[in-house]
């Protein structure tokens, strides 16, 4: 290999390094960027859960859709608390709905963020197992655990 194509490749891991060790940014991300990023991340789960849900309902949804949609839910679960609610990114930024409360009872909430992971993966394990029942309740457990969040951190929707 000449040294051409060794300090290319030098510096391409040193940059992915760098990407890595600093989140992905250059730099501080924009608050209102980031309130679109949660956004999105939490529609993301949303939209699983109504799959599952119109599966279970019988509303056209196929075991397929549920299956997707409960791999979305846990998606969603396994990612860290602090990536998608950064400091900074409260009611009064862009159109967030988190409460300040969210950051100033963070081990609670990590601790809610943390009980969705097991509930997402009974779900999965349920839709798996093909019983529409079970779907159901696990379904009910995993919103149970969303709603605890919302209730207590998020401004409610008018």
């Amino acid at each position: 290999m000449n040294n051409r194509v060794v300090n290319a490749l030098a510096a391409a891991c040193v940059s992915g390094l760098l990407f890595a060790a600093f989140g992905g940014t250059a730099g501080a991300a924009d608050p209102a960027e980031q309130v679109k990023d949660r956004q999105q991340t939490m529609k993301k789960l949303g939209g699983g859960m109504g799959a599952v849900a119109k599966f279970v309902k019988n509303e056209g949804a196929t075991a397929e859709d549920a299956a997707k949609g409960a791999d979305a839910v846990l998606a969603v679960a396994k990612m860290d608390p602090k990536a998608i609610f950064p400091e900074g990114t409260a009611v009064g930024v862009s159109d967030s709905a988190a409460k300040p409360e969210l950051w100033a009872s963070w081990g609670t909430a990590q601790e809610r963020w943390s009980a969705m992971r097991p509930a997402a993966e009974t779900l999965e394990a349920a839709i798996k197992g093909g019983d529409r029942a079970q779907i159901a309740q696990a379904l009910g457990a995993t919103s149970k655990t969303c709603g605890g969040c919302h209730e207590d951190f998020r401004v409610k929707k008018q």
